[in-house]
């Protein structure tokens, strides 16, 4: 034995040698991806039935129920002929015309 320590180190450390164990890394992506839809359902779905400030419950819901009605009668008003519009078309060229300075 010598008097001094060895400075050099192992020719064979087995912490560098041993394997990982194998994993899907893909089904692992998966899980963490699902967790986090959850997560964000989570926050959007949190005190959404709250009352807005400086609004009465029935006032929301009133207001929910003519949005409502309005989608329905936009619906109806692109389903029907756009003869009108043509109607008020021509009327303005010719109210144009009849206010020229040419005129007076």
């Amino acid at each position: 034995m010598s008097m001094f320590p060895k400075l050099t180190p192992k020719l064979l450390d087995p912490s560098w040698f041993t394997v990982d164990q194998p994993f899907d890394d893909e089904n692992e992506v998966a899980l963490l991806e699902q967790e986090h839809q959850k997560w964000l359902s989570s926050i959007a779905q949190r005190n959404s039935d709250l009352t807005p400030i400086g609004k009465t419950a029935t006032e929301n819901l009133e207001e929910e129920e003519e949005e409502d009605d309005e989608d329905d009668n936009e619906d109806d008003e692109e389903s029907e002929s756009h003869d009108e519009e043509d109607e008020d078309e021509i009327e303005m060229d010719v109210s144009q015309e009849r206010n020229s300075p040419m005129d007076v």
